[in-house]
């Protein structure tokens, strides 16, 4: 014996069952990058303001591209350098890169008190990178940072 549905309750049906893999779709984080990037920079912070400057190359569509990153951060005290590679998500166009990109730092695991960091940065035109840092030297500071990245 086969289900019959009646006609004016097809089209909701098929809605609820079609929302959930739709909303699923969109919900999911591309997992392959639109390019590369690494990053040297140093960061100084002396009483309430600190600044960072630095570099870096960018591979995108079969090309590298070099750039320019600076920062001024509040609440800062210490010198560090900072070494970062990972991935660029959402890059359609090379001049989306350029921006202010508001950072967020990934919180370390449980007994894992150094080592690399994951940190999370996204610009004005939704370009995301996901960097892997290593840290040297010392650098207190106080809510999370952002720097400008400018092609060279």
């Amino acid at each position: 014996m086969a289900l019959r549905i009646p006609r004016r309750l097809a089209a909701p049906a098929l809605l609820l069952v079609a929302m959930p893999a739709a909303a699923q779709t969109r919900a999911r984080p591309d997992p392959n990058p639109d390019g590369s990037i690494e990053i040297e920079q140093v960061r100084v912070g002396a009483l309430a303001l600190g600044a960072s400057v630095g570099g870096g190359r960018l591979r995108f569509r079969g090309e590298e591209h070099r750039f320019n990153v600076r920062g001024i951060e509040f609440g800062t005290l210490g010198v560090s350098t900072l070494s970062a590679r990972g991935e660029v998500f959402n890059l359609r166009r090379l001049e989306d890169f350029a921006g202010r990109y508001t950072e967020r730092t990934a919180p370390r695991a449980a007994g894992s008190p150094t080592g690399p960091e994951t940190r999370f940065l996204r610009n004005a035109a939704g370009v995301e990178l996901r960097l892997r840092t290593e840290r040297a030297g010392g650098q207190w500071r106080i809510g999370e940072a952002g720097v400008t990245i400018e092609l060279r």
